[in-house]
């Protein structure tokens, strides 16, 4: 916040800090000092350029020089929290209507109202551009969205955030992108729980904020041999999670041809070598212990990339995330993060409207953004601007959005297309729990349960035999290997002041699942899709109930309310291209 409120450039001190990290990497580095000389001074005159560029380039340029987005700490005393659906919905789902954006001017348009793209249009309308976000949904919010249905709430992927306490960076933009609005409150300690077996075979495992107490907690559950293996996990986890994160800022930052060379003369290369040690290698050098090895990686599902393929450092990065404050959950529920943003974003003439679909990226012959072009039911209309920001993903964008010949012209865009490890992730399957009863009367926690169906579950990944059949209902006989268990009205300190959930509770049960369980679907219009496919997303629904069931046998005969989701839906709701609810797969081989 001091530099915040310093008024000093944020690109300024990116610049000055990233010449310290690459003169600390030059000197541990093992390379001709005519490269360590070169690679001293390219920086140094950024650096010095930058400055002068950043300060006084507006006494010849007009003009020159960025706006700081956070000059002003805009942060207002929390207003009451607005209950009325129609007045929420008159902010979070504004239809797109041809009037609504004729003749207007645009800085950017942003494709996608979720948090990337709200966060983006925000920042850009506090420096004064006036930005149009357009939402394919009916919603704004992308996966901070929330559901009603008979009275209960549902958030469909919010479930808890970390690192977001009070003093944290994360808190800090998230205050100046909402006006200090949005509102945390922390998940019980342990926040998580891992649970392994159903029945009386099952055993739990509390996972603790804190890691030294994390450790602390576990050698109380595991033999003395296993000691040396929790000590080693933390220490590994606090090592793998720290040096990323200003080697990897800065890489993206530098223009490609220099990231290329910083990363070919081996500037880099123990650091990126590190990115090449999957979850699994890591854990199995540890320990041998099958229960120990899930509860080190047990939170995969988080990124849905399976330990046999996923990075350590993403679980360290995950594990160090979570671990170090716990979880937080947004007061008021997930859409609370649209409501929010969506005023400053209209402060500066900005929109974001809902229904409607971008069908391209116009550009011109020299590829220059011409706008973008909105399906219409009619003809499709045209929006001119002069920036368009896609924040629907890069599969969404290389194959769908920009037409194939900017994609074929472009080797960056090119080779992102072609290149085999940037695929979908493992596609979700939600079920959405309303609770008749409240959840002090069924003793319910404000905490998450990831519950595994047995100690080779979580390190199996998709090699388990759920994953190896090819038709759900034939999976759903093996058991559903991973279950992801909350309860989000009793994270909410708000859920009970609003008068219509007196004596309600709500269940969220996600899990992981085959797109081509569901593909032969997606193009028929949701709710419609007919009984076969009704058959087999209820035959794994009814599943992740059963086993949730065993777990908390004491809200199986106050289920009042039942939503499926499948890969299908989210490919719907979200625009996921294989129905994947995290994105890219995060596989190791990603980061080479």
């Amino acid at each position: 916040h001091y530099f915040i409120q310093s008024n000093l450039s944020m690109e300024t001190l990116f610049y000055g800090f990233t010449l310290l990290v690459v003169l600390y990497y030059l000197l541990v580095s093992n390379i001709p000092f005519i490269y360590r000389a070169l690679l001293t001074l390219i920086p140094t005159v950024a650096v010095g350029f930058t400055y002068l560029c950043k300060n006084i380039g507006w006494l010849f340029y007009p003009g020159v020089g960025s706006q700081n987005p956070f000059e002003f700490d805009e942060r207002t005393p929390r207003k009451p929290y607005e209950r009325d659906h129609h007045k929420r919905d008159a902010i979070i789902k504004q239809p797109f209507t041809i009037s609504k954006v004729e003749g207007q001017k645009y800085d950017a348009v942003v494709i996608g109202s979720g948090i990337g793209g709200l966060t983006v249009a925000a920042i850009l309308s506090k420096v004064g551009k006036r930005v149009l976000v357009l939402e394919q949904h009916d919603q704004a919010g992308g996966c901070c969205h929330t559901f009603i249905d008979k009275k209960y709430e549902f958030d469909v992927g919010i479930h808890y955030i970390g690192e977001i306490d009070q003093g944290r960076y994360n808190r800090v933009l998230v205050d100046q992108l909402t006006d200090g609005q949005l509102e945390w409150a922390p998940l019980m300690n342990p926040f998580d729980r891992v649970t392994i077996g159903l029945g009386d075979e099952m055993k739990e495992f509390p996972i603790y904020h804190n890691l030294v107490k994390f450790g602390e907690e576990l050698k109380k559950l595991f033999p003395i041999e296993e000691h040396n293996a929790i000590d080693n996990y933390i220490k590994m986890v606090k090592q793998y999670s720290n040096t990323p994160k200003t080697m990897t800022a800065m890489l993206k930052f530098f223009p490609l041809p220099l990231t290329k060379f910083l990363v070919k003369i081996g500037c880099f290369k123990k650091e990126l070598e590190k990115f090449r040690e999957t979850t699994a290698s890591v854990v199995q050098k540890l320990t041998s212990n099958k229960e120990l090895q899930t509860v080190f990686t047990y939170s995969w599902g988080d990124y849905a990339t399976e330990p046999a393929v996923s990075s350590f450092k993403t679980q360290a990065a995950l594990a160090s995330h979570f671990g170090g404050t716990g979880g937080f959950y947004p007061i008021g529920g997930a859409s609370e993060i649209a409501l929010n943003i969506i005023p400053v974003i209209e402060r500066s003439g900005g929109m974001v409207l809902v229904n409607s679909k971008v069908e391209k990226i116009l550009t011109s012959e020299n590829k220059s953004i011409l706008g973008v072009q909105v399906a219409r039911k009619d003809i499709p209309y045209l929006i001119e601007c002069p920036v368009v920001v896609s924040a629907v993903g890069v599969m969404n964008t290389l194959h769908s959005l920009l037409e194939p010949k900017v994609v074929n012209e472009s080797s960056y865009f090119s080779r992102l297309k072609q290149n085999q490890q940037l695929r979908p992730g493992i596609g979700g399957m939600n079920v959405f729990l309303g609770l008749n009863k409240s959840g002090k009367e069924l003793n319910l926690q404000p905490q998450n349960t990831w519950a595994f169906i047995d100690e080779n579950a979580a390190m199996a990944g998709t090699s388990c035999d759920y994953f190896l059949q090819d038709d759900p209902l034939d999976a759903a006989d093996k058991g559903v290997p991973l279950l992801f268990i909350s309860f989000p009205s009793e994270k909410d300190p708000n859920w009970s002041i609003n008068p219509e959930r007196t004596n309600k509770s709500t269940v969220a049960i996600v899990s992981v699942a085959k797109w081509e369980w569901f593909e032969s679907w997606n193009d028929q219009p949701v709710k419609r899709r007919g009984d076969d496919y009704n058959r087999a997303k209820k035959v794994i629904g009814e599943q992740m109930i059963r086993q949730t069931c065993t777990l908390f046998p004491q809200i199986e005969d106050c289920i009042d309310f039942v939503e499926i989701g499948t890969p299908v839906t989210n490919s719907h709701y979200i625009s996921s291209t294989k129905g994947e609810y995290c994105g890219l797969d995060h596989n190791a081989e990603r980061f080479f």
